[in-house]
């Protein structure tokens, strides 16, 4: 049975803004946003270094703690961006860049997206990023019309191959809680029920099937250990449909947290991977990781070692902790 190493991180900001007019590089608006290709990458940064070198060493370096066959991503602003930061940063201490870098543009205005790295083949790969209320049959949390997009960012679905098995991931990046918690959570809300809508329609019988969801969904069910039920992951884990991996498998609800927001100093799991109730029975006793060496020294529930140059607040890994497990999958066979 194969077994796959995955994590998700919010690598925070991971941007390049250039000055497109100055860099002599033809098309490169364009180039940045569809070529895989180390090259154009290099050429854009050696032009401006646009590239963070203390934080991005850090982010790397937490990433790669997670030892993660495929890597799910948030905040990346275009693909030779994440290529930069494979080739340069993460190579560096994975010992190797991977094989497949995923990014299709999504919906974000300030331009951050979801990506993927994977060592392992992607032999399918889509955006739901234009998928509208209206086309998920959903009604719009209020001030939307079914016309609006219902991802603020996207919903990346990949096929991952393993040993002849494929396994289906769904990489998301929920609204954020700029706002306010309660008056944003209906927008959450809408984007769990369109996930689980897109995953009705792909396998007709979910709750047998073998997929996952995960990402930064800017939602917790805990706060300081402390259980909360105003949320709006509801769709996703009210009636089972999905079981969330660290509450599944961390006992301790004041070990479960994957962010800290110094504003009020509180703790939480804003990163989470939740598993169909065919892989979550699969793994009923999963190892699971959240790397917390990259935090910075204000996140001070964290006592344990800090990767050398961390600050108080700057630098750092990110406002986020990669979040990993190693999951046992039998999947579906490479289709003929």
């Amino acid at each position: 049975m194969p077994e796959l190493r995955l994590a998700t991180f919010n690598c925070e900001n991971l941007m390049m803004r250039c000055d497109f007019r100055r860099a002599g590089i033809k098309r490169a608006r364009e180039r940045l946003t569809e070529v895989d290709d180390a090259l154009v990458a290099a050429q854009v940064d050696s032009v401006f270094n646009v590239l963070s070198e203390d934080d991005r060493t850090l982010t790397a370096e937490a990433l790669s703690v997670t030892q993660a066959e495929v890597c799910a991503l948030q905040e990346v602003e275009n693909l030779v961006t994440l290529t930069a930061f494979d080739t340069r940063y993460l190579a560096r201490w994975s010992g190797a860049e991977y094989e497949d870098r995923i990014l299709l543009e999504g919906n974000d205005t300030r331009g951050i997206d979801v990506g993927l790295l994977s060592r392992l083949p992607v032999i399918h790969y889509r955006s739901h990023a234009r998928e509208t209320y209206g086309r998920l049959g959903l009604s719009p949390p209020n001030g939307q019309s079914v016309n609006d997009y219902a991802f603020r960012r996207d919903c990346l679905e990949a096929d991952i191959l393993k040993d002849g098995r494929v396994l289906t991931l769904f990489v998301c990046h929920f609204k954020s809680m700029y706002g306010g918690r309660h008056k944003t959570r209906a927008i959450r809300q809408a984007e769990a029920q369109a996930v689980r809508l897109i995953i009705e329609r792909r396998f007709p019988d979910p709750a047998a099937a073998e997929w996952v969801i995960l990402g930064d969904f800017n939602d917790y069910f805990e706060r300081d250990g402390q259980a909360l039920h105003d949320h709006g992951l509801g769709p996703l884990v009210d009636d089972g449909f999905a079981v969330d991996l660290v509450t599944h498998a961390v006992a301790d609800p004041y070990d479960r947290w994957t962010h800290h927001y110094n504003g009020d100093d509180t703790y939480g799991a804003l990163d989470h991977i939740f598993l169909s109730p065919a892989l979550a029975q699969r793994n009923a006793r999963p190892h699971v990781r959240i790397v917390r060496a990259g935090t910075p020294f204000r996140a001070r529930r964290y006592e344990g070692a800090r990767f050398p140059g961390v600050g108080w607040s700057e630098p750092k890994a990110s406002d986020h902790c990669p979040l990993a497990a190693t999951l046992q999958f039998e999947g579906r066979p490479l289709a003929p």
